[in-house]
């Protein structure tokens, strides 16, 4: 009995190296397991994504899955994503900002080169959010599909005894 512990004491340990070595990401350790509520998110093109079957209308619908999932690094990506819109949002308003403050010029150079560098800084911001986004939404479903093995040591109501037990679990 006790060679068969060591011998999965041993596995466990080989499979936990085996996927640092991969490159998962070990600095946050999860206390508790991901929901098993949580389905995996489909991307279709661009920003079009579907939960469940069912189109999202924005990458904002993606926040409840992301945050019941409870992970740092898909947190940190959609946070991430939701600053830089509303910078690129707020870019936006540069050119209304620069003919209320100077309003005997008109559009003459100045106006077009504000402008055209508040389209460009604006189109950029969102181009990188929506890369964060979809960052965070390959790192989801990479955590949903990640199989979980783990050892338990339950006392048996009748004997009082530890039985010692291994599993593994994934999904679909």
């Amino acid at each position: 009995m006790r060679y068969i512990f060591l011998f999965v004491l041993l596995i466990s340990t080989q499979l936990v190296v085996a996927q640092q070595r991969a490159g998962e990401d070990t600095v946050y350790y999860r206390s508790a397991p991901i929901p098993r509520h949580l389905l995996p998110i489909e991307r279709a093109g661009g920003t079009i994504y579907f939960y469940g079957g069912k189109r999202l209308s924005s990458p904002y619908s993606l926040e409840v899955p992301f945050y019941e999932l409870n992970d740092p690094t898909v947190t940190h990506h959609f946070r991430t994503f939701r600053t830089l819109r509303t910078l690129s949002q707020l870019t936006s308003l540069a050119t209304l900002a620069y003919l209320v403050f100077s309003p005997g010029r008109g559009r003459d150079d100045a106006y077009w080169i504000v402008y055209g560098s508040s389209i460009a800084a604006s189109l950029t911001m969102s181009v990188i959010g929506n890369r964060q986004v979809n960052k965070a939404v390959t790192r989801y479903n990479e955590l949903l599909l990640q199989t979980r093995i783990g050892l338990a040591t339950p006392i048996v109501p009748l004997t009082g005894q530890p039985a010692i037990g291994a599993g593994a679990a994934w999904s679909f």
